[in-house]
């Protein structure tokens, strides 16, 4: 009786298991509309051929991201031709990370069913220079996207499965003693005002000063510059008027 109970319980939980990994993720169709996809779990979405597939998730220094879609495409007696997908990955800058493994193009002919693919970006950083594009901790968004659908074929029903995974990178990243000081997060709420107590969810982004020069004033910007340059532009043309005259005019003789 315990051991049929305990095989039970044990059936149950193996049966359970695949299934509590899933999840109905609604993908965006911009970087700010993009589903929140949690890393280690799949999800599952119907969408329709010839749309853009957004997804997001989060991402540690250290870390190596591997994304990998399956697409099931409508039956091929539906579809006029071979279409083309896309796999790709950007970081909290929206700046493209070039995919060094996976197969991040795939094309499926007529009597293709299912179309499979994946992309592993470089290892996450925790700071790199300015002037870089190395990959750094922060939101990451998973872009699904066809770049070849016959006209005809836009609009059929395919079933997308997204799932990313993130492990410990293999590379030796550089150390540094320097540090991102906030992970780079995306703003959703740009001017919104925070009430008494409320926590903000988003990262400001602080611009450098523009430099001073010596010929940067105050009154030369704004409304008033429309005016500076319009006095000065006619100041000049009437003086280039006054010296072309002078230089072109027929000297008189007041003796002959």
């Amino acid at each position: 009786m315990f051991a049929a109970t305990a095989a039970a319980l044990v059936g149950v939980a193996l049966f359970a298991a695949p299934a509590s990994a899933e999840q109905d993720v609604p993908p965006g169709t911009s970087f700010t509309a993009a589903g929140k996809l949690k890393t280690g779990d799949e999800a599952r979405w119907s969408a329709s051929a010839g749309e853009y597939l957004y997804w997001q998730f989060p991402a540690t220094a250290g870390k190596d991201i591997k994304a990998k879609v399956d697409l099931e495409l409508a039956p091929g007696a539906a579809r006029s031709g071979p279409v083309t997908y896309r796999i790709e990955i950007y970081d909290g800058l929206r700046r493209r990370q070039p995919c060094v493994e996976g197969n991040q193009v795939a094309a499926a002919q007529k009597t293709d069913a299912k179309v499979s693919l994946t992309c592993t970006p470089r290892t996450v950083r925790d700071w790199s220079e300015p002037w870089s594009t190395d990959p750094l901790p922060g939101t990451y968004f998973v872009r699904v996207a066809a770049m070849e659908v016959p006209e005809l074929d836009a609009g059929l029903p395919i079933k997308v499965t997204v799932r990313v995974d993130t492990k410990d990178g293999d590379d030796q990243v550089p150390t540094s003693d320097r540090q991102l000081s906030d992970p780079l997060v995306p703003i959703t709420k740009a001017g919104a005002v925070l009430q008494k107590g409320q926590s903000s969810d988003t990262r400001s982004i602080a611009w450098d000063e523009e430099e001073d020069h010596w010929y940067t004033w105050d009154w030369m910007s704004g409304p008033n510059a429309r005016w500076f340059w319009t006095a000065l532009a006619t100041f000049v043309a009437a003086l280039m008027g006054i010296l072309g005259f002078q230089l072109t005019r027929k000297k008189r003789s007041w003796f002959s």
